[in-house]
């Protein structure tokens, strides 16, 4: 038995055959170097068919996984607009000896290499993004199809390092577990594989070699641990861990079907987030008691052109079947410069999170509005539905949607058309403005919903997909549950429902606060909905709202 040591990137225990991947090396003939002009054309052709590419695999992602983990995927394709990347190879192009292919190469070893250099683990994973992007470009720009990995059964994959976009394309139904020599447990596919519940295994060295290909193994994702050949002991201790797992999982069914409800009788509906009909399947197979929050985006960054009224109805309505009878709220378009879609020609913005984004390019294009309002309306005749509207920051705004809404009701009255003429309108509380002015914004609304990732970013001016600053993003800072603290009580001052949609929803330790606040509702992964309403109905809440734990001093990693 050879045992062999890394970090432990993704919890849970497997046991199964190692298959040894290595990734092909091009061993193509080199191609003429063109002139300095058509090298660049071709690297731009290919930037252009790297970002269709990236913008597919964002789809298929969140389709399969959620949308934190798509978001790999948004951050590759930024990086295709990267202007220190592009003028790195463009400069080499430039010189006239080096064609587009060695150029890539070139930048993308230099690349990786100063992220390998820094100290934050975080930044140092970036590394592999830099690589996965390049290779992608290599490819295109080689006329190499892209193959995902075939597995022939279910096997431990093991390999020097994995790209995110090898990850995500991997079936997930013969994939154990993975095991890499390289990596970090802040990497996206470390990421992903957390995401799938895979066990994984990174930084295990140049110990898993080819020869294991084929042979016995054994994973423990939570101490790091690699069995080669593992004896009889090893493999019913790995056993009974998994067992513990699975006896976990089905301890959690009994939760189905029964009230979430607190000792002392606080109740709070427990909703899924979904962005599919598929995600729509699984909440109720979960048992969730509706869609708190469906992403009407994906529709669009999907299409090649503009989705039009009857196609938006036909996804709408298959979603609104799909619950069940079970209620569920509508985002409208969370689209802009950040988030592109190529036939809305929408401008490069260098701060996109604070630009042309959401509601912002609803009101600045009202047809998107109008299309998106009239689908959701239709559908609402086929169950109950809720409209809620993401980064409102005045009552200005609102006030527009409602007149918006109510055109579109009077003229499908008019038309005779069937819909629900009282569908709830809501807010979304993303920003601190928002925050600020729910007294005012009660007026306007018939239910809040907070979303705790956006309204962490605008509070603490910390943008969240900025790896060098995640020790400053902190969604349990004192001053984002102040503002969550606020919302709920200006809501209840005027009757109106608030509930929590974003990755706090989720956090285990946070259900209490929400609870004493009078939070009515909380939604989470569909993977989530049953171990909430376990913890929900373990709680004894009293009245006095509690205070989660100062977080500032749980860091693990200092400055």
């Amino acid at each position: 038995m050879i045992t062999l040591n890394g970090i432990g990137a993704s919890p849970g225990t497997a046991e199964g055959t190692l298959f040894c991947y290595h990734r092909k090396v091009y061993a193509g003939p080199p191609r003429p170097i063109g002139t300095p002009a058509q090298e660049r054309e071709r690297f731009r052709a290919a930037l252009r068919q790297a970002d269709q590419q990236l913008r597919q695999l964002f789809l298929d992602t969140v389709s399969d996984a959620d949308e934190e983990c798509a978001k790999v995927f948004e951050i590759h394709r930024m990086m295709l607009e990267d202007q220190d990347y592009l003028q790195a190879v463009e400069d080499r192009i430039s010189q006239g000896e080096t064609g587009v292919e060695a150029a890539v190469e070139e930048v993308s070893r230099l690349f990786s290499s100063a992220f390998m250099a820094m100290d934050s683990a975080y930044m140092q994973a970036r590394a592999a993004d830099v690589q996965d992007v390049s290779a992608r470009l290599l490819r295109i720009l080689r006329g190499e199809e892209e193959k995902p990995l075939s597995l022939p059964y279910p096997v431990i994959l093991a390999a020097e390092d994995l790209h995110p976009s090898e990850t995500v394309q991997l079936d997930k139904k013969k994939l154990i577990a993975i095991v890499t020599a390289q990596g970090s447990r802040n990497s996206h596919t470390a990421i992903l594989a957390k995401t799938m519940g895979i066990p994984a295994i990174v930084r295990l060295g140049d110990a898993v070699a080819e020869d294991m290909h084929g042979k016995h193994a054994a994973v423990d994702g939570n101490a790091g641990t690699l069995w080669i050949e593992p004896t009889d002991s090893i493999c019913q201790m790995v056993h009974e861990k998994t067992m513990d797992l699975n006896e976990r999982r089905q301890q959690l069914l009994q939760y189905k079907g029964k009230p979430s409800v607190t000792r002392d009788g606080i109740s709070v509906h427990l909703f899924a987030n979904v962005g599919a009909v598929e995600d729509c399947e699984a909440a109720v197979e979960n048992d969730a008691e509706g869609a708190g929050l469906f992403r009407t985006e994906f529709q669009y960054l999907s299409a090649s052109a503009c989705p039009g009224e009857e196609e938006l109805f036909r996804l709408y309505r298959a979603a609104v079947l799909a619950m069940q009878g079970k209620p569920i709220t509508f985002r409208t378009l969370d689209i802009g410069a950040d988030k592109q879609a190529s036939y809305l020609e929408l401008p490069h913005e260098e701060n996109p999170a604070m630009g042309l984004r959401a509601v912002r390019l609803c009101l600045t294009r009202r047809d998107l509005l109008r299309t998106q309002l009239r689908a959701l309306y239709r559908a609402s005749a086929f169950g109950p539905i809720s409209i809620m509207v993401p980064m409102i920051a005045s009552v200005w705004e609102m006030q527009e949607i409602r007149k918006s809404a109510a055109l579109i009701r009077r003229d499908l009255a008019a038309d005779g058309t069937a819909f629900d003429p009282k569908v709830p309108l809501g807010a979304m509380i993303e920003t601190p403005a928002a925050a600020l002015l729910s007294d005012e914004l009660t007026a306007e609304c018939d239910f809040f919903s907070i979303g705790t990732n956006d309204l962490t970013q605008y509070t603490l001016a910390a943008d969240r997909q900025n790896g060098a600053i995640h020790l400053f993003y902190d969604a349990r800072h004192p001053a984002v549950l102040r503002l969550i603290r606020m919302t709920v009580e200006n809501a209840a001052k005027a009757g109106i429902p608030v509930g929590i949609c974003g990755d706090l929803a989720a956090d285990l330790t946070m259900t209490d606060f929400f609870l004493s606040l009078g939070v009515a509702s909380l939604s989470v992964p569909p993977s989530m909905v049953l171990p909430l309403r376990e913890r929900v109905r373990s709680l004894t809440v009293g009245k006095k709202p509690q205070t989660p734990a100062e977080p500032s001093t749980q860091k693990e990693e200092s400055i």
